[in-house]
């Protein structure tokens, strides 16, 4: 059985000073979203509103390079 949350889309990518997330995470009872570098490791969450299908993330601070996104949601990784 497919699962009903999902990564929507991601804009723009790449991006310099803010990126758009489109989630799916309604009947959910906890959601977050994890940005890791690839190169370091080090990693980001960031608590969704699970009512709420989109999250603009400030990424103006975060180092230039490759970046792994996961959606969890009720404790599983989407």
């Amino acid at each position: 059985m497919a699962s009903p949350y999902a990564l929507q889309s991601l804009s723009p990518n790449p991006a310099n000073n803010q990126v758009q997330v489109a989630y799916q995470t309604q009947g959910a009872t906890s959601a977050y979203l994890s940005i890791t570098s690839t190169q370091t490791a080090v990693s980001n969450n960031y608590i969704l509103n699970v009512n709420d299908s989109n999250l603009i993330i400030d990424v103006s601070t975060y180092v230039p390079g490759t970046y792994v996104m996961a959606l969890s949601c009720d404790g599983e990784i989407i």
